[in-house]
C-alpha cells in the first residue's frame, strides 16, 4: 500500500440521500490555515476530488447504483476558496431583442 492509500477510506454503497437532504460543508481551520470539505452532493465531491490533501486522512463514498463518485470528505490542498454572487444577466427588452438578431444571424450562418 502506498503512503497516500492508507490515508484513504473507501465507502462502497455510499446512498445518496435526496435532493432535500443533500449538503456541501466547508470549514477553515484558522490555526493550520487549511480547509476541510464535507461533501454528500455528487456534483461537488466530482469537482473538488482532485483538491484533496492525499496526506491527510480522507473518504470517498461512492454510489450503490453505478458506482460514481457521490461523496467526498477530506483536506483541500493549496486551494483558494471563493463564493461569489451568482450574475444575474439583466437586459432591457430593446437589448433582448438585438440580441435574440445576433442569435438568429450566428445560426443562418452556421448552417451554410
Amino acid at each position: 500500500m502506498t503512503e497516500e492509500n492508507k490515508n484513504l477510506t473507501i465507502i462502497d454503497s455510499w446512498k445518496v440521500p435526496s435532493k432535500e437532504e443533500r449538503e456541501t460543508i466547508l470549514n477553515f481551520e484558522d490555526e493550520t490555515q487549511n480547509w476541510h470539505i464535507y461533501t454528500d452532493v455528487p456534483k461537488h465531491a466530482r469537482k473538488y476530488e482532485k483538491f484533496i490533501d492525499q496526506t491527510n486522512p480522507h473518504r470517498k463514498g461512492y454510489n450503490v447504483k453505478g458506482g460514481a463518485l457521490a461523496m467526498l470528505e477530506g483536506y483541500l490542498n493549496d486551494i483558494n476558496v471563493i463564493i461569489s454572487k451568482k450574475r444575474k444577466l439583466e437586459m432591457t427588452d430593446e437589448q433582448k431583442a438585438e440580441r435574440i438578431k445576433r442569435l438568429a444571424e450566428g445560426r443562418k450562418n452556421n448552417k451554410r
